[in-house]
């Protein structure tokens, strides 16, 4: 208030004792309800000298008892959440303010404990970090990351992401139900807790039995949840995963589908190791890029011929179909059979080398001079497989697939070509599309002839879309 005699002013400060910032939305919540419930009372303290040509006053809003109890159970929450992240709060605050004459040219303690690292103890802090020992799945990660930074000249940092291994071109080759839950599951968890929990969740589905495994938690909360077929350590492989990415560290950006993905791989590689006889890989968009061959300089070649010596088997699973011609079987791996060749893989390590064409419908072996043949299919396919394949039950299938592709593409708006096989059924657009009218077309066939008592496969091959 200002007055003409002694132009005196009182200021009131008002202030509030606000508990720590939190880690998590749901105790930022807690503690707005508090605040709102909370009940406060003003003590003035005003002095006053009769000299002075001013006075001022201080208002101080003190919490009731309710209050203090509401914000030390706050409190003990927030310290619970940060032991359990194990987050390590850094601070570096840089401030300026304009010099005065009085002012001193003393540091402080805490000034020293946060002043900027010096070029020459930086550098022996890198090089620790580059010394240390990390897992083999650290190390294979890292390594993955840098080298598609190199391959596809990233300005930036590179994401797992960016690896052409996770890359699917749409949503019928990225949607997991299983891992979109435990994604959702980070805005109200730590990545230890869903690790844990749904670790938990899986060993509790294995305990009941095949028929009644739909009535367990895991399925009433993931009712499209695949079938286990045993316990995996996911708490495990999220420390192994951990030493890369520091992704329990992480506060602000959540764990993405990818990196749940890898955490889930990790785990499944651990439990299988001990006891696996047959390793699969899809051709296209796996082993090498869709539309291509195997190269000889392909760094999968290797690790397949290691497999093989170990005594397992190695299957390359892929959707081409060409009966009677292991020729075009030939072009597609044509590095890999090569590299056969020229280490003079003996007759005991290629028996264990195998491909399945047409998805399902065509296996083929090595021969004695590294080539591809056909297996007969009374020495590989199952009884079940006989009742479906002879007859016409089949060809009426593949009648009906061909008439919803050839009308629906029409609807969409896509001019194709038919394509008819033996077992498969596809449309290949003739003029300009775009990849979400193909990713259309292959759902609905999926949905149109989902009450068919054939097992078939809709899928959409990039640039076609076939009914195997």
């Amino acid at each position: 208030k200002k007055t003409n005699e002694t132009k005196s002013h009182t200021r009131r400060l008002i202030v509030f004792l606000d508990a720590p910032l939190l880690p998590r939305s749901r105790d930022a919540l807690l503690l707005d309800r508090g605040r709102r419930k909370t009940r406060t009372r003003a003590m003035k303290i005003s002095s006053s000298s009769s000299s002075s040509s001013s006075s001022s006053s201080i208002l101080v809003a003190r919490p009731t008892t309710r209050t203090r109890t509401i914000r030390r159970h706050v409190s003990n929450v927030c310290d619970e959440t940060y032991r359990r992240r194990k987050v390590a709060h850094r601070v570096s605050a840089i401030s300026s303010s304009s010099k005065s004459d009085n002012s001193s040219n003393e540091k402080d303690d805490n000034d020293e404990q946060f002043a900027p690292t010096k070029e020459g103890e930086q550098n022996e802090v890198l090089q620790s970090t580059d010394e240390e020992k990390l897992g083999r799945a650290a190390q294979y990660m890292r390594e993955l990351i840098k080298r598609q930074v190199r391959s596809n000249d990233l300005p930036r940092a590179g994401s797992l992401t960016d690896s052409t291994v996770l890359r699917r071109k749409g949503r019928l080759k990225e949607q997991d139900p299983l891992i979109e839950f435990m994604v959702e599951m980070h805005k109200t968890h730590t990545t230890e807790e869903v690790m844990q929990k749904v670790e938990g969740w899986i060993n509790e589905t294995l305990q009941f039995p095949k028929e009644r495994r739909q009535f367990t938690r895991l399925h009433k909360m993931v009712p499209q949840v695949g079938y286990f077929f045993h316990s995996l350590p996911l708490t495990k492989a999220l420390k192994e995963y951990d030493e890369f990415s520091h992704l329990t560290k992480r506060q602000y950006v959540l764990p993405n589908f990818a990196e749940i993905r890898h955490i889930l791989n990790i785990a499944q590689v651990h439990v299988s190791a001990k006891n696996v006889r047959l390793v699969t890989f899809d051709a296209d968009g796996t082993l090498y890029q869709d539309g291509k061959h195997f190269e000889d300089d392909n760094k999968m070649i290797d690790k397949i011929i290691q497999l093989m010596e170990l005594g397992i088997h190695v299957a390359i699973v892929t959707a081409a179909g060409y009966p009677g011609q292991p020729e075009k079987f030939e072009e597609r791996t044509r590095g890999l059979l090569d590299q056969f060749k020229k280490q003079k893989l003996p007759p005991s390590i290629t028996k264990y080398f195998h491909v399945m064409g047409g998805e399902c419908n065509y296996l083929l072996n090595l021969d004695g001079t590294y080539g591809l043949q056909f297996v007969s299919n009374e020495d590989w396919a199952t009884v079940e497989q006989y009742g479906w394949r002879e007859g016409k039950d089949l060809q009426a299938f593949l009648d009906r697939a061909e008439i919803f592709l050839t009308r629906y593409s029409r609807y969409l708006g896509v001019d194709c070509d038919v394509m008819r096989k033996e077992y498969a059924v596809g449309v290949i657009p003739t003029t300009d599309t775009i990849y979400e009218n193909l990713e259309e077309l292959a759902l609905a066939a999926q949905a149109e002839l989902s009450t068919s008592d054939i097992p078939f496969c809709a899928f959409n091959g990039g640039d076609d879309v076939f009914v195997d």
